[in-house]
């Protein structure tokens, strides 16, 4: 039980850290983007990061993890391609709305698409129910959407 608690609310601070970090990164990309362009940004941040992949994730993986690999399905694998249109788009409308209404912007995209998909159970994930407590918070999120946003 213990274990339980400790792992729910390290993930809890790890989620945190990822939204922070994805405001830093939101900003970073962009103002690379209006350096030398939208599109070259994109390229170097994702050159980059499949350097520094390459380096610190790679060696730690087995024989096991490449075989593994080629038996997962194309959506699985989608996720590299979805990274790429994401900065893209980050990298032309945060310059314009900045990374606050940007960012809030995201998030509330995001929220609707996590909803749906924790709802169904997409891609073999934990399946969430939406009660009416969660469709309050998902409202009240996008009503901050707009205040940010207005």
């Amino acid at each position: 039980m213990k274990d339980a608690r400790v792992r729910y609310w390290l993930s809890v601070g790890g989620s945190v850290a990822a939204g922070l970090l994805l405001s830093v990164i939101v900003r970073i990309n962009a103002t690379l983007g209006t350096r030398i362009g939208e599109l070259e940004a994109t390229l170097v941040v994702h050159l980059v990061g499949t350097a520094f992949a390459l380096l610190v994730v790679a060696p730690w993986l087995g024989p096991q993890f490449w075989a593994e690999l080629g038996e997962r399905s194309w959506p699985e694998l989608s996720g590299g391609a979805i990274s790429v249109a994401m900065v893209v788009v980050a990298n032309y409308v945060v310059p314009v709305l900045g990374t606050a209404v940007a960012v809030t912007l995201f998030v509330a995209g995001d929220l609707l698409f996590s909803t749906v998909s924790d709802q169904r159970g997409w891609m073999d994930v934990v399946r969430v129910r939406i009660s009416r407590r969660r469709l309050l918070g998902l409202l009240l999120a996008f009503v901050g959407a707009v205040l940010v946003h207005t």
